[in-house]
């Protein structure tokens, strides 16, 4: 990494689509046998910083898509504030294989990663994201020289509900990974980031 991640103005909701590669080979797999595995493998509190090769601010300056959740669930509570990158990457059971397994083998594996905002709250429908949050959080990509181009990947409705109706970006959406997400299918989400991404 030739850029040291403490010259850029990252924060604690910020981080990367990119996870802990199971051993077991990934190729020929389908989305649903791959979420099975990185999920057999999963490396909580972990992000694989050794993976972030590039020097990180060309990679952020050529930034397609980020993708944004609404805000960081309870389980953040826990994380330690002084290591990079770990929002996306925490708790099992918070389930950030199941979208590893869907952005895998796509333009969006190693994509920007954010949250709408920084409210600590596992109940979704108790985060109320404003225009407020919406212009933060686009000042933020401006600061980090995300380009204007970039493309927004909503995580769920409460985010893409906001972003669609007050970013200035484009902006698509995917469905959110959480186990409370009872219509998740791998396979599905898969597809969709393909076609996004064609």
């Amino acid at each position: 990494m030739t850029t040291n991640t403490q010259e850029l103005p990252f924060n604690t909701v910020d981080s990367w689509a990119i996870w802990n590669k199971p051993e077991t080979s990934l190729n020929n797999k389908s989305a649903a046998e791959r979420e099975k595995l990185f999920g057999e493998s999963y490396q909580p509190e972990s992000f694989p910083e050794d993976a972030l090769t590039d020097n990180i601010a060309e990679k952020l300056q050529n930034t397609e898509y980020v993708l944004v959740g609404l805000n960081p669930g309870n389980a953040a509570v826990k994380q330690d504030p002084k290591t990079n990158f770990l929002n996306f990457h925490g708790a099992k059971k918070s389930m950030d294989y199941r979208l590893a397994a869907a952005l895998y083998d796509t333009k969006m594996w190693g994509a920007f990663m954010t949250d709408l905002t920084p409210v600590i709250e596992s109940d979704s429908t108790k985060v109320k994201p404003s225009q407020k949050d919406v212009n933060n959080l686009e000042s933020h990509l401006d600061e980090l020289n995300i380009p204007a181009t970039a493309t927004i990947v909503a995580l769920g409705n409460a985010s893409n509900e906001a972003l669609a109706k007050y970013a200035k970006r484009n902006v698509v959406t995917i469905p959110h990974y959480s186990g409370a997400n009872g219509h998740w299918n791998a396979e599905t989400v898969h597809e969709k980031v393909l076609a996004i991404t064609k």
